[in-house]
C-alpha cells in the first residue's frame, strides 16, 4: 500500500462506511463462532493490522496483538495504543497453538505476501486447535481496477479458490461467502468505465461520501449480517 494511503485510512477508518460495516461483520462473526465462557479472556491476533482500529475493537474479547510489515502501519497502530510487532504473516513471531482468535483482513492478497499458502500455514500454526480464523480477501481477479495498483494487489480470490487453499493447510471451513454484495454493481460499473476509458490513474479505494449517504451505505452493508 502507498504510504499516503495509511494516513488516509487512519483519518477516515472510524467513520467510513466500508470499515464501519466490515468491522461490525467481523466482530459479529467472532461473537457467533467463539462464545466466551465467563471469566475467559481470549488471546487474539490481528495479522496485518494496518492502522489498528480493528485491533482496538477486538479488545472487547481479550488481549490483542497486532503484526504488520509496514512501518507506517505500525506507527499509526501505536497511536491507537495497539500492542504491535513488525512481522510478516509468512513468519509470525509467536509459538504454535498460541491464539484463540485470529483476524486477517485483506492481507494475503498483497504483493508483499509472496506465498499465500505459507501465510495460511503460519496462521494455522499459531492458532489453537479450538481457535477460529476470520479471514477476508478481495474477490474476482477479473474485477481488478486502478485501486488495486494503489493497494498493491497480487491476487483476487473466488470462494472455491480460497476454500481450497484453506483446506490444504489444515483449516476446517465453517462458513465462507462473498460479502458487501451491495457494492458489487458500483465496483463493476467502475471496472467497465476504467476499461472503456483505458484509465491508468492510481485512485484511492477509500471513496468519501456525504455524511448521510455514508451512514446509509454502512447500514446497507450491515444488513448482510443475518446471511453471513
Amino acid at each position: 500500500m502507498e504510504h499516503a494511503e495509511y494516513k488516509n485510512i487512519f483519518k477516515n477508518e472510524a467513520s467510513h462506511f466500508f470499515y464501519v460495516a466490515n468491522h461490525k461483520i467481523i466482530l459479529s462473526l467472532i461473537a457467533k463462532y467463539k462464545k466466551k465462557p465467563i471469566g475467559r479472556r481470549y488471546k487474539i491476533l490481528d495479522a496485518g493490522c494496518g492502522t489498528g482500529l480493528l485491533a482496538k475493537k477486538l479488545e472487547r474479547f481479550g488481549a490483542v496483538w497486532g503484526v504488520d510489515v509496514s512501518e507506517e502501519a505500525i506507527k499509526f497502530s501505536k497511536k491507537r495504543g495497539v500492542r504491535v510487532k513488525k512481522a510478516s504473516v509468512t513468519y509470525l513471531p509467536f509459538r504454535s497453538n498460541y491464539f484463540d482468535i485470529i483476524t486477517c483482513v485483506d492481507v494475503i492478497y498483497h504483493k508483499r505476501v509472496k506465498s499465500d499458502k505459507k501465510a495460511l500455514s503460519e496462521l494455522f500454526r499459531v492458532l489453537k486447535p479450538s481457535g477460529i480464523l476470520v479471514i477476508r480477501v478481495p474477490a474476482h481477479n477479473w474485477l481488478r481496477r486502478s485501486c488495486d495498483l494503489q493497494v498493491h494487489t497480487r491476487e483476487r480470490y473466488s470462494v472455491p479458490t480460497l476454500k481450497k487453499k484453506l483446506g490444504q493447510v489444515g483449516f476446517r471451513v465453517k462458513k465462507i461467502s462473498y460479502v458487501n454484495m451491495f457494492l458489487f454493481l458500483p465496483a463493476f460499473l467502475s471496472f467497465v468505465v476504467e476499461k472503456m476509458a483505458r484509465s491508468k490513474a492510481h485512485s484511492s479505494p477509500l471513496m468519501r461520501l456525504p455524511k448521510v449517504l455514508n451512514s446509509f451505505v454502512a447500514y446497507l452493508l450491515s444488513t448482510e449480517l443475518p446471511f453471513i
